[in-house]
């Protein structure tokens, strides 16, 4: 039996390592929209592997945020327009980084969508580089509209923009507390991980279900799913990954709608990043927010191995339990994104190489959920929307509706997702005695930490593991073609409706996200008196 405090204290620590930070490797991401829609019909009839769209220079991404500012200027809705007013009283005011900060963004980040194309290239890596599918993308010139959605599918990781929220200044400083200490532009997105890094932008990229929830730590033996506990601030635990659906759900419908060639392009980045949020609650390690119960005991039964060996600090200090869960727990969910992204490139290649016979049947499975879809998630999707679509007519908030069907459907696979890859991984992983990021682990390297070999003829874990993931695949898949049937009608609204329209889409995205900014602010002067 575990003390209750070290219980706690344990729980406590966990959180601050990157559990939701990512969900699908970028290489999963880049292939979503074209593998779930390329053969459904695109805007000008063709598919959507076929159509082209217009170029677009860094002058039509300005002039959309200009187009926008001034929409929300002169909103009939006299409360959000005077409120929007209050904050941005003039379009020199709602400047790039004002954009990125009202939509949940890193102001510092450089953005695809947001900022010129040249600094987003500029502020990457090269690796990150490398994942661009058209990194030598000259403004201006025609791009295929798959290569737009894959671009926008896999930014939000790339350009980290919901990373390393810091409150700044005017000049964009960083601003700091009387002590030194930065200051969280929401100190809400500490629950869900750190102030900077990769777990900070685990708030963002995440999904919780709407179910009641519970800091028990009984709850989290028996219904992980429904286990929350807040560790960086006080209050509930908030996940914003499907209101990031609608967000950019949103913000792809007014670009569409905006009548500007270019910004037709924009509205597919876009939309892309819509199809990512959406991606990442269809993996279901993103639907709950602490891991498995046993993770716990593996890290108290190791801490106490080590400090014997340590001789209790004669011959050193031995991690403590806490450090050893952190390494525990990045383990297992590293290790299941990379090993199901091996798995599923792997069988991708067979398939297209018409050698269907050499893929396992518990991949089989994944290849036709990622084709066609989860037929009992899509019947549920398309009841949501029929509902919400008959109660009120015209472009719904169906991004964050279809995301949280998503959620509901994956609800108890997180933590089976986390008990298989605890059951097959390297012994040594398991019980963190090595630390290893599978993010930069290459495939071939991955089936050095899994005890189940590539190849076998028998049911093993590895089908367990693939078949938990395949659902997953084909919710994601169901997710997004009911989200890109929702698009293509909303961007098709005649002529004559189409500024109404764009008035009730842009007041709901103004109303929501100066919301949002109020409450941040609130939470954050919380957060500096507690820290003065």
């Amino acid at each position: 039996m575990i003390p209750r405090g070290s219980r706690w204290s344990l729980i406590l620590v966990l959180l601050a390592l990157p559990a939701m930070a990512l969900a699908y490797g970028v290489r999963v991401h880049a292939l979503l929209p074209s593998r779930s829609l390329g053969a459904l019909p695109a805007s000008t009839g063709v598919t959507v592997s076929q159509e082209i769209l217009p170029g677009i220079t860094d002058r039509d991404v300005a002039d959309f945020r200009g187009w926008l500012y001034d929409r929300a200027a002169h909103l009939a809705d006299t409360s959000v327009r005077h409120a929007f007013l209050a904050r941005y009283p003039s379009a020199a005011s709602f400047d790039a980084r004002a954009l990125k900060e009202f939509t949940m963004m890193n102001g510092a980040a450089r953005v695809l969508g947001v900022d010129s194309f040249a600094s987003v290239y500029r502020a990457m890596n090269s690796r990150d580089r490398a994942k661009d599918p058209n990194p030598d993308y000259s403004t201006g010139s025609p791009m295929a509209l798959k290569t737009a959605l894959q671009m926008g599918s896999i930014y939000p990781d790339l350009d980290r923009r919901n990373q390393n929220r810091l409150l700044r200044g005017p000049t964009g400083a960083v601003e700091r507390t009387a002590k030194g200490d930065t200051v969280p532009f929401d100190p809400m997105t500490l629950n869900m991980g750190k102030l900077t890094g990769l777990s900070s932008q685990g708030h963002a990229h995440g999904g919780l279900n709407r179910h009641a929830k519970s800091s028990d730590p009984e709850v989290l033996k028996t219904e992980p799913w429904n286990f929350a506990i807040a560790t960086g601030f006080p209050g509930p635990v908030e996940t914003y990954g499907p209101d990031n659906a609608q967000l950019y759900s949103d913000l792809s419908l007014l670009a569409a709608l905006g009548g500007q060639a270019p910004w037709r392009t924009l509205s597919a980045f876009y939309a892309g990043n819509a199809m990512h949020y959406l991606a990442d609650v269809g993996n279901a390690v993103h639907t709950v927010q602490v891991g498995i119960y046993p993770i716990f005991v593996d890290a108290t039964i190791q801490s106490y191995i080590l400090k014997a060996v340590h001789l209790f600090g004669l011959l050193g200090t031995a991690p403590t339990r806490n450090q050893i869960g952190v390494d525990i727990i990045t383990n297992l969910h590293t290790l299941s994104e990379q090993l199901f992204e091996a798995e599923l490139i792997d069988a991708l290649n067979k398939q297209d190489a018409g050698n269907v016979a050499a893929v396992r049947a518990s991949m089989r499975k994944a290849l036709d959920g990622l084709a066609h879809g989860d037929d009992s998630l899509a019947r549920a999707i398309a009841d949501t929307l029929s509902r919400m679509n008959a109660a009120k007519p015209g472009a719904t908030d169906f991004g964050r509706a279809i995301a949280e069907e998503v959620i509901d459907a994956n609800v108890r696979d997180g933590a089976e997702v986390y008990r298989i890859t605890r059951d097959i991984c390297d012994t040594r992983l398991r019980i963190g005695r090595m630390a290893v990021d599978f993010d930069t682990i290459p495939d071939e390297k991955v089936w050095r930490w899994v005890r189940v070999r590539p190849g076998a003829l028998i049911h093993t874990k590895l089908d367990d593991f693939n078949e938990v993931h395949a659902r997953g695949i084909a919710r994601t898949s169901a997710a997004l073609r009911a989200w890109w049937g929702q698009y293509l009608a909303a961007a098709a609204t005649p002529a004559a409706q189409r500024s109404a329209t764009i008035d009730r889409v842009l007041t709901r995205l103004v109303h929501e996200r100066l919301s949002y900014l109020s409450a941040a602010e609130a939470r954050r002067s919380e957060w500096i008196t507690q820290h003065r």
